[in-house]
């Protein structure tokens, strides 16, 4: 049996970020369009095809920049920082294990691929749980619930945040009307550009339920049929 080919491990998680960025996310899975929408190939595809340069007609290759290579080192570093405690007591879940086990090699193969391709999702929702978290116990502790379960709701809302949630094929948004905490899920044709976070824009909808942010545990109110403008 020939040996699997050994790939220095800084040089695929650099490129995980080059396909991450391109991809304008993590996708776990290959989603095809039209003819007219390039094929938006899944990250762990993305990179063993570039790798191996064996992608098919419709791949395109991507160019892995010096910020990548930045993004890959620093990810490696703030993940040993930001896990250690729980290294040393041993309460990493499976997960994390191997996600901290990959990127602590000085070499892998592509049986490596799927976890190191989700490296730089776990360093960016992580490092952002973190800084989001903060800025929320800052300037939303006086966050209340809005209105009364179905209720119809329209106001100018801030986006602090906006991610795709592959289990249900659409986005979530969260952000904020006045200073209290909304979210919501919301489709969005792929050919369009996304909401930019920090932008304001109005909406409407009616109130789903009342909960709390799942970061803070502020009171936050959850919307659904959602319409923007």
């Amino acid at each position: 049996m020939a040996q699997a080919t050994e790939y220095l491990t800084h040089e695929i998680l650099a490129l995980a970020f080059a396909v991450h960025r391109v991809n304008g996310g993590y996708y776990k899975d290959t989603r095809r369009f039209s003819e007219d929408t390039p094929t938006l190939f899944s990250n762990k595809e993305a990179v063993k095809f570039q790798l191996e340069s064996n992608g098919p007609n419709d791949f395109s290759y991507i160019t892995v920049s010096d910020k990548d290579y930045l993004d890959a080192k620093e990810s490696v570093e703030w993940l040993h920082k930001d896990n250690a405690l729980a290294i040393i007591g041993d309460t990493l879940n499976d997960f994390m294990q191997n996600i901290m086990a990959s990127i602590s090699r000085t070499t892998s193969t592509t049986q490596n691929i799927g976890l190191l391709s989700v490296v730089p999702k776990v360093y960016f929702d992580a490092r952002e749980k973190k800084e989001h978290k903060k800025d929320l116990k800052t300037n939303f502790g006086e966050s209340k619930l809005i209105s009364t379960i179905g209720s119809r709701v329209e106001g100018n809302f801030t986006l602090q945040g906006i991610k795709f949630v592959e289990k249900f094929s659409c986005y979530v948004l969260n952000g904020h009307i006045e200073g209290d905490l909304i979210s919501f899920f919301k489709n969005f044709d792929q050919t369009n550009e996304l909401p930019i976070k920090g932008s304001t824009f109005k909406i409407s909808g009616k109130v789903k339920r009342h909960g709390k942010h799942y970061v803070s545990n502020l009171p936050e109110t959850i919307l659904n049929y959602v319409r923007i403008g």
